[in-house]
C-alpha cells in the first residue's frame, strides 16, 4: 500500500505529455525567403507528439517565434523578413506542453565561394605523427552578393587520392578531417562565412603515401551552386 501510493496515476496514458521539435535541416535561413533543407528545397517544421506511454501520437502542434522578424507561415513554414537579420528562437507547442527552443540564424542570400587563403604543403613524418601529419587548414569563404561573409552556411567537401574518390568512412591512409581530429566532410562557416577542413595523411608499413590530394569543396543556394562552386584545393604531400 505504501509503495501504490508513490506511485502517480493522475495522467491518463492517453494524454501527450511530451513533445519533441525535431532539429532543424539547415542551420540558417536567408532574408526574405523561407526555410530549406540541404537540397535546397522548402522544408517544413517538424514536431512529435508523445503520450504517457512513450508513443507518438497525432494532435494539435503550433510553432511559435521568439522574434518578429520571423514568421510561421501555413502552419509549419518558417518565413525570415526581407530586412531581418541576427538570430531567431523557435519553439513548438501543444496542450499543455512545450518544446525546447532550437535556434536559427537569419543571413544574406549567399552568392559566391572563393578560396581562403594558400594551400600550405604536407611535409609528412615517419614514423606516423598525428599531430605532424595533417595539413594546414583547407578553406574556403562564402560570400553574399555585397562580397561579405554569410554565416552559418554548410559547405561539403570531398577528397581524392592516388587517382580515385576516397569514401568518407575510409581512414585508412588519407582522409579529412575537422579541428578535433575527427573524420568529418561538411563544416559549418562561422562569422566571417569561413569553413575548412585539415588533410590526415597516416603513414603505415605498406602503404605508399601518394604525392598529393585533391580537396573539392562544393557550396549550393536553392539547390543551384554557387558561383565558384566546387572549389579545387590540390594539397602537395611530401616526405619532411
Amino acid at each position: 500500500m505504501v509503495a501504490a501510493a508513490c506511485i502517480d496515476l493522475s495522467t491518463d496514458v492517453d494524454e501527450i505529455v511530451a513533445i519533441e521539435f525535431v532539429d532543424l535541416p539547415w542551420p540558417s535561413v536567408v532574408a526574405g525567403d523561407t526555410l530549406r533543407d540541404a537540397t535546397g528545397a522548402v522544408a517544413p517544421l517538424v514536431a512529435r507528439l508523445f503520450d504517457g506511454g512513450g508513443d507518438v501520437v497525432s494532435g494539435p502542434v503550433e510553432f511559435l517565434t521568439q522574434q518578429t522578424s520571423v514568421h510561421v507561415v501555413g502552419g509549419d513554414r518558417l518565413v525570415a523578413d526581407d530586412t531581418a537579420t541576427g538570430q531567431a528562437g523557435i519553439f513548438a507547442s501543444t496542450t499543455g506542453v512545450q518544446s525546447i527552443v532550437r535556434q536559427v540564424e537569419i543571413v544574406a542570400a549567399p552568392d559566391s565561394v572563393a578560396t581562403d587563403g594558400t594551400v600550405v604543403p604536407l611535409d609528412w613524418v615517419v614514423p606516423d605523427d598525428p599531430q605532424l601529419n595533417v595539413s594546414q587548414p583547407l578553406g574556403v569563404r562564402v560570400l553574399s552578393a555585397a562580397a561579405t561573409g554569410v554565416r552559418a552556411w554548410v559547405v561539403t567537401f570531398q577528397l581524392e587520392a592516388g587517382g580515385r574518390v576516397i569514401p568518407p568512412s575510409d581512414t585508412t591512409q588519407v582522409f579529412l578531417v575537422a579541428d578535433n581530429g575527427r573524420p568529418s566532410y561538411a563544416d559549418t562557416t562561422d562569422l566571417a562565412g569561413k569553413a575548412s577542413r585539415r588533410l590526415r595523411l597516416r603513414i603505415a608499413p605498406g602503404l605508399v603515401p601518394p604525392d598529393s590530394a585533391v580537396i573539392t569543396v562544393s557550396a549550393a543556394y536553392r539547390g543551384a551552386a554557387l558561383a565558384g562552386s566546387p572549389v579545387r584545393l590540390v594539397l602537395p604531400l611530401r616526405p619532411g
